[in-house]
């Protein structure tokens, strides 16, 4: 590479850092990453031996096709170490009749940023770890900045079809679809902390619980769209299970559940704050089934504020708001619309029939 190339190189590299808030790297741990899917996997590798942050930059709207697994279960090495990806549209994809995700990050020192690219096309089938796209284990911390996850797999009773997270999870103006489990969470799995703003996630599925998402933990979701999800059994779009969270300015709709409660959100064991949120045309098909936009658990409460819980359906009443007996609080959120009814017969005050 020429000297003014490494220049180029370095004056890129910090200009990107703060746009997108990364570390400072030293000027021996940025990497240009030709377009080929072993050039990327060198360059992990030496990101991992390196001391400190790493940024690689990827050749522009390449496709790096991954055919045979790094290592057992992933298509690339395990990311260890600070890594930040700078993917100027790339895509990474599986395209091998081998089953592998695309990338596995591991704590304590495992740290992912992706920016700009697409992950797509993974599977993981062996030893039910889940995370069919991106897995993240051991407390390590992933950021997706403009990001699409899309067309991945997890079986063998993995949960996460997208991205499966024990640890920190960031999505930030990314888009997460057409993502399937054989457990809970289609699009995303995650227990730790989550937070979430300005990402679509749709059209994913899963087997059991969470079609759109399965969060337990921590959850910020802001200014995003939870829409067109299924769940085989409970929550088509948000699975929230033992979590403390907000929602705010987010639109959930057209989830559907077919075989039990919450067709739009299922709140269990949680408390949990939706603000100028939309709860919409999301459906519980079952015959027995209650809560068409939302079923609330007997030690849950939720707080419902300046939003709507509207034209909602389930097979049983109520379409619109099912609390099991926990405490449910509308202020500024009409509940209207909904079929067979608005609310169920434990007490809401604010919801009538």
């Amino acid at each position: 590479m020429s000297r003014s190339r490494t220049r180029a190189l370095t004056v890129t590299a910090a200009a990107l850092a703060t746009v997108f808030a990364l570390p400072a790297p030293a000027a021996h741990a940025q990497q240009f990453v030709p377009c080929s899917a072993n050039s990327l996997r060198s360059a992990i590798n030496l990101a991992n031996a390196i001391p400190g942050p790493a940024v690689l930059f990827l050749s522009s709207g390449c496709t790096y096709t991954l055919t045979a697994a790094d290592n057992p279960g992933n298509g690339l090495p395990v990311v260890t170490s600070d890594i930040s990806v700078l993917g100027s549209g790339a895509t990474i994809r599986r395209q091998s009749a081998a089953d592998f995700r695309i990338l596995k990050v591991q704590g304590p020192g495992g740290r992912l940023t992706l920016n700009n690219l697409t992950i797509r096309d993974g599977r993981d089938v062996s030893g039910g770890e889940g995370g069919g796209g991106i897995a993240a284990f051991g407390g390590s911390t992933v950021t997706l900045n403009s990001v699409e996850v899309t067309r991945n797999f997890s079986g063998t009773a993995g949960a996460g079809g997208g991205v499966i997270s024990f640890g920190t999870l960031n999505l930030r103006n990314s888009n997460v679809s057409y993502n399937i489990s054989t457990n809970n969470g289609g699009g995303v799995h995650s227990i730790g902390t989550t937070n979430i703003s300005n990402t679509t996630i749709t059209g994913n599925t899963a087997r059991d619980d969470g079609g759109g998402m399965d969060v337990r933990g921590s959850l910020t979701l802001t200014g995003s769209r939870v829409t067109d999800n299924a769940a085989r059994l409970t929550a088509g779009g948000i699975n929230a299970f033992e979590l403390t969270g907000t929602v705010t300015d987010t639109l959930i709709r057209g989830n559907t559940t077919g075989g039990s409660d919450g067709g739009g959100l299922y709140h269990r064991t949680s408390t949990l704050t939706l603000e100028r949120t939309t709860i919409f045309a999301n459906r519980a098909l079952d015959s027995n089934a209650q809560g068409g936009g939302v079923y609330n658990s007997p030690d849950a409460t939720l707080t419902l504020r300046n939003g709507s819980v509207t034209h909602n359906f389930s097979g049983t009443a109520p379409g619109g708001i099912f609390n099991d007996g926990g405490t449910v609080n509308l202020a500024a959120t009409p509940v209207t619309d909904n079929q067979p009814t608005n609310c169920s017969p434990n007490p809401i005050p604010g919801c009538t029939n």
